[in-house]
């Protein structure tokens, strides 16, 4: 049975998801040396910190347009 969330319920968990990635993000770049030249390794941290990066952005999108929706100035 599929349980439909009310707006509200929806910016609540969007809200712990960013927490929760923000934390993952922060976590990766105090542990980030760079690229080293011809590194393998490096560079899949280096992806993998952009792709949360960017998971970052979309959940700060999703949250602003679901504000948006329901009336939330900030």
């Amino acid at each position: 049975m599929i349980s439909v969330q009310s707006d509200s319920e929806k910016l609540a968990a969007l809200k712990n998801k960013l927490e929760e990635y923000e934390a993952k993000v922060k976590f990766r770049l105090s542990h980030f040396r760079g690229v080293a030249h011809e590194s393998a390794s490096g560079e899949l941290a280096s992806s993998e910190l952009k792709v949360l990066q960017d998971h970052v952005a979309s959940l700060k999108a999703e949250i602003a347009m679901l504000k948006s929706k329901l009336g939330i100035k900030k």
